[in-house]
């Protein structure tokens, strides 16, 4: 066990070894880094950290793992860890076996339910969300967000296979919310499908370092985490509105662009969030219907947030996200606020 540093400090006590990887000879173990932020739980002193991919992304053939065990631990989960002391405490299993490029790609959130459980809900790329017991680490649900298809399928070398979500789809950097008044859990979706073609084992393993290692066979570089077909070239995104203590979907809004952008529900029963074209909506939080919508000048990837400013409510927003990996509208990025005249801040 490594010592402490004077730039580092200690290092958290933790069960993991090489053991589930059990790669194959010229191939790393690699993979697992965390995309985004972490979610901390200032009662328990819990943080919880989402986990990528292993790698390479698609070739899941020269990772596996050892039979009766999770495969590449600990990418794909959530784990656990003493805010104090780094020290591991929990993890779980999220995306294992991964070969999807499906990562845990932002926060869990912690949720007390109307029903009085208390979970963690978290919402990858794999498209479902997923509802966790904290005490037990029982998964209480598991509920597709959008498109779903040929997910079992394994990839082959010299032919591309179609799958949904895509690689850039599901749910990406934002994590879902919870609107404690209507016990909702609230979550934006990708609808795009992708399709790869596995590079061949020997490629893998002469790679050099440095290079884009995936496992995709490709010689545009931007096809690297797979590419649309002839028939996806159309994208969608999707609101989803599910029931915290059954998993049940209430209502859902399916919608013309991806929805990359944070969700945020408010006290007076409205959620806000905006689409990769730009789109910037209002819903009624209970049931889903338009309540309002604006074009705001560049596609929407990240949170919003509302806020008070001398007694007055207003939403704050960024437009302008733009990507090789998608498809948007060139612009100049802008933060938006908006609000009503004259409207007072309800207590």
């Amino acid at each position: 066990m490594p010592k402490a540093t004077r730039f580092r400090g200690p290092l958290g006590k933790s069960p993991l070894t090489d053991a589930t990887w059990n790669t194959k000879p010229g191939i790393p173990i690699s993979g697992g880094a965390t995309w985004t932020s972490t979610t901390l739980d200032p009662a328990t002193g819990a943080l919880y950290v989402p986990g990528g991919n292993p790698a390479p992304d698609f070739a899941v053939g020269v990772r596996e793992g050892v039979a009766g065990e999770a495969a590449n631990l600990y990418s794909g989960s959530v784990v656990v860890l003493d805010a104090k002391t780094g020290d591991y405490r929990d993890h779980y299993d999220i995306s294992p076996d991964d070969w999807h490029d499906w990562d845990v790609s932002n926060p869990p959130i912690l949720v007390r339910s109307q029903g009085g459980k208390d979970m963690v809900v978290v919402a990858p790329k794999d498209g479902h969300v997923y509802g966790i017991d904290r005490a037990t680490g029982k998964r209480l649900y598991k509920v597709p967000a959008t498109q779903i298809a040929n997910a079992e399928a394994p990839f082959v070398v010299g032919k591309p296979v179609r799958f949904c979500p895509g690689s850039v789809g599901g749910a990406e950097w934002n994590s879902p919310a919870f609107d404690p008044s209507t016990n909702l859990i609230l979550v934006g979706e990708v609808d795009w499908c992708y399709a790869v073609t596995l590079e061949d084992t020997h490629k893998l393993e002469t790679a050099p370092m440095g290079v884009p290692w995936s496992g995709m066979s490709a010689l545009n570089p931007f096809n690297d985490f797979g590419h649309p077909l002839e028939g996806d070239k159309e994208w969608h995104g999707w609101v989803y509105a599910i029931d915290a203590d059954t998993g049940q979907w209430a209502w859902r809004a399916k919608l013309n662009y991806p929805v990359l952008s944070g969700m945020t529900p408010t006290a007076g029963g409205v959620v806000f969030f905006g689409d990769v074209d730009g789109n910037f909506y209002a819903l009624n939080a209970a049931n889903g219907e338009k309540l309002w919508n604006e074009h705001i000048g560049g596609g929407i990837g990240g949170g919003v947030i509302t806020y008070t400013a001398d007694g007055k409510q207003k939403v704050a927003v960024a437009a302008g996200f733009t990507s090789p990996m998608w498809p948007t509208k060139i612009t100049t990025a802008k933060v938006v606020v908006l609000g009503l005249d004259g409207a007072v801040t309800a207590q």
